[in-house]
């Protein structure tokens, strides 16, 4: 039994290295759980052939849920649906959508703002969700966007980067935001208003929106950007990271 555990760490191992879709991470997964699976059955047929009733009958229980749980992942993962006497959609409805990281914005921004970091008013073209929607699309398809399985929450994990994005300084106060699918073709979809003394410098351009579930209802919203930048350090922090260092340089 021990060998078999470490033989699927070895393997679980392996498989993240590879840094694979989580969609086909699952099913991976969802394969590789019948070799356990079939491992437990031979260990019931040991018991019974023994006549260790009670501890054969407490096996076949454990083996009967994960037989379930393994039908339920294959309709899941294999066929993108839910069935009626899924147990989990029950726990969706009982637990708060905390629980579940359920994004109302979109995206959560908590880690981000332990960067530093401040959110910048873009005045967007009138049509820009078309352009991004297309683009995103095409992203997805070239495999450069990694979606999560459509279960509870969204496709797009929160803090996910637009990978390709431009930003071009026009006048003194004024920045064009562009996108694209490569950097060999970028398009314009809004711009930027800077008029403080520190300079522009983007931290990341972040995706919300899209496909996700709530409450075992499927919804879309539309995709959106959200753009950060570096926050420039008042000088209050500046003279209290002087004091830290004085401090630490003095113990």
């Amino acid at each position: 039994m021990t060998l078999l555990l470490d033989m699927i760490n070895g393997i679980h191992k392996f498989l993240g290295y590879l840094d694979i879709s989580p969609k086909y991470l699952n099913r991976a997964y969802t394969i590789l759980s019948i070799i356990p699976t079939a491992y437990i059955l031979r260990i019931i047929y040991g018991l019974f052939s023994n006549q260790n009733y009670v501890q054969a009958t407490l096996y076949s229980i454990g083996f009967l849920i994960l037989v379930y749980f393994w039908v339920l992942n294959i309709v899941y993962y294999f066929l993108d649906k839910n069935m009626k006497g899924d147990v989990t959609q029950v726990f969706v409805k009982v637990l708060p959508d905390e629980v579940f990281n359920i994004e109302s914005e979109g995206i959560q921004t908590t880690q981000i703002d332990h960067l530093q970091t401040e959110k910048v008013q873009i005045d967007f073209e009138e049509d820009y969700q078309l352009i991004l929607a297309d683009y995103l699309q095409t992203l997805i398809s070239r495999d450069e966007l990694r979606l999560q399985p459509l279960k509870n929450g969204f496709t797009i994990p929160k803090n996910t980067l637009y990978p390709y994005y431009f930003i071009k300084k026009r006048t003194n106060d004024r920045y064009t935001l562009q996108i694209g699918t490569s950097y060999g073709e970028m398009t314009p979809i809004g711009t930027i208003q800077w008029q403080e003394e520190n300079t522009l410098t983007p931290v990341g351009l972040f995706i919300t929106g899209g496909d996700f579930v709530k409450n075992n209802v499927k919804y879309h919203e539309p995709y959106s950007l959200k753009l950060y930048i570096k926050k420039a350090a008042s000088q209050e922090e500046s003279v209290t990271s002087r004091q830290v260092y004085r401090r630490q340089k003095t113990k």
